[in-house]
């Protein structure tokens, strides 16, 4: 427990021991501990961890800061290095290297550092401060909190909500709908600030000194402060009843400064400028002397307690020591040191964004060196950090004067870097500033060009489309540049939802455009046009020309923008495995920072028409991760469809709810793709859930007013077509039933040959006309699709009309069909409702049939079983995955579901099953 009161805090501290002793009793839990400067909340945080360990819980200790908040992880890695023993010892972590790494391999290897330290113990990671994170940190909070949200991991995160940080107030918002714990950290009461005076002094203090104290305004770290002050000037007689003010920090650091020689001042000072904790060789360097030259004043400065040792480095006794050598530095030296600093910490190793923070305090408008050093660190870190990228090159851009040539296009660079990290209002600020200057009309008209790529990109194509109209408008711009607006045009068109207008463009960037490269990308974007609108096999034949077209530019014509345009018409097309080898292809030829979001979109939703449920999630989940991680929401919309879908099927509404209200909330267009996934998958995951069919078509009126001309809504899935027939069908609603059988009719005969497509055409004209043979005649043609979702739907919609008709042992076919292809796929909720339709045909028909039980080894899938056998073997969730071919999370889902279904808690009794049934496995 405490070693000393928590006055006024008793509350939160119980809240916070129980949490501790869930964990040490192996559940997961996150802690969320808020409040003002001052009040509290990291001593709440070292008595929880004090509390930990007396418990026996391994304790993972982070801080953020303001100095280092532009290095990626620095919190997190410091917390995982430094518990006991250290879950992460391994060089290539080390803050300068980390950016070697691609952030979901870090992230990778420290969760499977964690699930091998919770094998021998719970564990808590506190971590303090966290609104001086860096944006990876947060993301690797969310992608950890979740995949370990079964393991025995305690989180403490304590942070104020000023600086406020969109993605850290995004990720709180989600950890507390998740059930996390919050502790809000009020203002002490009276009687709370009289018991820490007391604690404090030993005795109990007089009426003056409560009132002087009374200024600190329920504040303890002040309250603290202060009492240390007065009694270190001894200001303060313990048995009196007066006190005298606060002398000034001045006065104070006088008295610290006085206890040591002159050198040791300076080497005081100049530390001071790299924060609490420090190296020694860059404070040498600033200094301009050799380390061994400092070796006598550090070992003053450590003798009279100013200094103490923490590892390789030094620290300063106590934060308000270092604040106040620093604030007594005059402001013109303090920015010369801090200049001085970014130089020393590049010449001794340190990490270039370390530096540029430095570099951000110290430089002087003007200074081209510092110009170039932050563009160097904004380079470096825009893959990881494009938020602390932009930052970088805004400050880059200030610092340039304003006849400076390059300055043009490091405001584009800045821009741009804005735009992926969510902040459009700060790059639309940036850019009207420079309109306003005097540009030149080629230099106005790429500015505004690549202002348009990058807002499209971003969600935002009704700025993006100004940006183009307005430079087509200028006088003079040549056709080079008129072929890049057209097809910036277009592809804003296209992220809108307007597919024609998309097309228009596109032909006229063909038409003004000279180079391979400007005909092909804009054949490329009228290829993903063609596919929106359902017009899958001219897709293609755009999408081969434009391959083509740039075929002498080999890195074009193998972009990955290239491959995953072409894989998703493929995708469309039925033809998984060549879809499957274009999306390698992209992910193989790397591309753009952000660009391998996209990458994941296409990933998640091939594996969720293929039907592997855990795969879609887990790819969804990744992309969101690198999204989040890059500040770029574009595809975050269909990437939240995407995963909501997959858990609507497998039952998991909660969490998919959670996933659609995340994707909403970054809609940039209404009309666009990725508004229309949301509504498709909101409405799957409502009709599912049993949702009145009515108000599930209501919510997709908008998506229906577009048929039957407007194929975009049926094109992405074949299900969704008799979807909606079925639907409006069980609204009786008509006429809408008949609009969607029309539009999925024509779809199917604009793709004739496409072979889930035309059977969706069947399918739904069989349920808008009750023909049974219709329907089974489509059950048939989906089973040589490979859509297992499409095909079980298929032949549940054939089955239902076979009971109306009483011919129940063929219902009975269908629905047994149904229910294979949707246990084969995990899909829970679907497989429970063809299940209770299949009990019911063969209780009305009285036939007989065999279903496979929900509960023991029968009821295993063949993918469990798989899983069952290798793990069975010793095999680890990763060396499984490996061995089948498919994602970690899939191996673990499927491992939860064989637990559930053989009622065992552990793998010893997994395997003690699997021996007993199949001795021959080895051990």
């Amino acid at each position: 427990m405490p070693h000393r009161p928590l006055h006024g805090r008793e509350t939160e501290f119980r809240r916070l021991s129980e949490s501790v002793v869930a964990a040490a009793a192996g559940h997961a839990g996150v802690v969320i501990v808020e409040g003002t400067a001052g009040l509290g909340k990291s001593r709440l945080v070292l008595e929880a961890a004090t509390w930990a360990r007396h418990v026996g819980i391994a304790v993972a200790p982070g801080v953020a800061d303001e100095v280092h908040r532009a290095s990626p992880l620095a919190p997190l890695l410091e917390a995982m290095r430094g518990s006991s023993p250290p879950i992460i010892s391994d060089a290539r972590f080390d803050p300068a290297h980390v950016l070697d790494f691609g952030a979901l391999w870090l992230i990778d290897q420290l969760e499977s550092a964690l699930r091998r330290t919770t094998t021998r113990q719970p564990v808590l990671i506190t971590l303090d401060d966290m609104q001086w994170s860096d944006s990876l940190t947060v993301v690797a909070v969310r992608a950890l909190a979740e995949r370990l949200a079964n393991s025995p991991i305690m989180w403490l995160l304590s942070l104020r909500r000023w600086p406020s940080v969109p993605t850290l107030d995004t990720l709180i918002s989600d950890l507390v709908a998740a059930g996390a714990v919050q502790l809000q950290l009020a203002p002490l009461p009276s009687a709370a600030v009289a018991g820490v005076a007391g604690d404090l002094l030993g005795a109990v203090p007089d009426t003056t000194l409560l009132e002087l104290l009374d200024k600190c305004a329920g504040n303890p770290s002040m309250v603290v402060d202060l009492l240390s002050a007065l009694a270190e000037d001894d200001e303060l007689i313990i048995d009196a009843a007066s006190a005298r003010l606060l002398p000034s920090r001045e006065q104070r650091l006088r008295g610290w400064l006085m206890q040591v020689g002159p050198l040791t001042r300076q080497l005081l000072s100049v530390a001071s400028i790299f924060g609490r904790t420090f190296d020694v060789p860059p404070v040498a360097r600033v200094m301009h002397c050799k380390v061994a030259e400092l070796l006598l004043s550090i070992q003053e400065a450590l003798g009279v307690g100013l200094l103490v040792e923490e590892g390789a480095q030094l620290s300063f006794q106590h934060a308000l020591i270092r604040e106040a050598v620093y604030c007594a530095l005059p402001q013109g030296a303090r920015k010369r040191l801090h200049r001085e600093a970014a130089d020393a910490l590049l010449a001794t190793g340190g990490s270039m964004s370390e530096a540029a923070t430095h570099v951000i305090t110290g430089a002087e408008p003007g200074d081209a060196h510092a110009v170039g050093l932050l563009v160097r660190a904004s380079d470096e870190v825009s893959a990881d950090a494009p938020g602390t990228a932009g930052d970088l090159r805004l400050r880059a851009v200030d610092l340039m004067p304003a006849a400076d040539i390059n300055r043009p296009q490091r405001v584009v660079e800045a821009i741009g870097l804005l735009l992926r990290a969510g902040r459009s209002a700060d790059a639309q600020t940036l850019a009207e500033v420079a309109f306003q200057g005097d540009l030149p009309v080629e230099v106005e008209a790429r500015l505004r060009c690549q202002l348009a790529d990058s807002l499209g990109m971003a969600g935002y194509s009704a700025s993006a489309l100004h940006h183009t109209t307005t430079a087509l408008g200028l006088p003079g711009v040549d056709d080079l540049t008129r072929a890049l607006l057209f097809a910036a045009a277009s592809k804003a068109h296209l992220l809108a939802g307007d597919a024609t207008a998309a097309l228009r463009a596109g032909e006229q960037a063909i038409t003004v455009g000279r180079t391979p490269v400007r005909v092909g990308r804009a054949l490329l974007t009228m290829g993903a046009a063609e596919r929106v609108r359902g017009r899958l096999t001219r897709s293609l034949e755009l999408v081969d020309q434009a391959v083509d077209v740039m075929g002498s530019d080999t890195a074009e014509a193998h972009c990955p923008e290239t491959c995953w345009t072409r894989g998703r018409t493929l995708m469309a097309l039925d033809r998984f495995e060549e879809a499957q080898a274009a999306f390698d292809a992209g992910n193989r030829s790397g591309g753009a920072p952000g660009m391998d979001v996209f990458g994941y979109t296409c990933r998640a939703m091939l594996q969720l028409h293929r039907g592997r449920l855990d795969d879609a999630v887990a790819e969804g989940t990744a992309g969101l991760i690198r999204a989040e991680e890059l500040d770029s929401w574009t595809q975050v919309p269909e990437l939240c469809a995407v995963i909501a879908e997959a858990y609507a099927y497998r039952g998991e509404f909660g969490p998919g709810r959670r996933q659609l209200r995340r994707g909403i909330s970054v809609v940039g267009e209404p009309r666009s793709v990725g508004a229309q996934r949301l509504a498709w998958a909101t409405a799957v995951l409502d009709d599912t859930a049993g949702e009145d069919p009515s108000r599930v078509l209501a919510d997709l009126a908008s998506a229906c007013d577009q048929l039957p001309d407007g194929l975009q809504v049926l094109a992405f899935d074949p299900m969704a077509g008799p979807f909606l027939v079925g639907l409006a069908m069980r609204a009786n609603d008509a006429e809408r039933a008949g609009v969607a059988a029309e539009a999925t009719e024509r779809l199917g005969h604009i793709n004739t040959g496409v072979i889930s497509f035309d059977a969706a055409a069947t399918q739904a004209g069989g349920l808008l006309d009750d023909d049974v043979d219709r329907l089974v005649e489509a059950a048939r043609a989906f089973e040589v699709s490979p859509r297992p979702l499409a095909r079980a739907r298929a032949a549940e919609d054939a089955a239902r009309a076979l009971q109306q008709r009483s011919r129940w042992a063929e219902a009975v076919e269908e629905l047994a069909m149904a229910l294979a292809e949707y246990d084969g796929v995990g899909a829970v909720a679907l497989a429970q409702r063809a299940r209770e339709r299949l009990a019911e045909a063969v209780t009305a028909g009285r036939v007989p049939v065999v279903g496979q039980p929900a509960f023991g080894w029968a009821s295993m899938t063949a993918a469990e079983l798989r899983v069952a056998r290798l793990a069975a073997t010793g095999l680890t969730n990763r060396a499984i995955a490996d061995e089948l071919n498919v994602s970690p999370h899939t191996v673990e889902s499927h491992l939860r579901h064989v637990f559930r279904k053989l009622d065992i808690r552990s793998r010893v009794e997994l395997t003690r099953l699997v021996l007993t049934r199949e001795p021959s496995i080895d051990g």
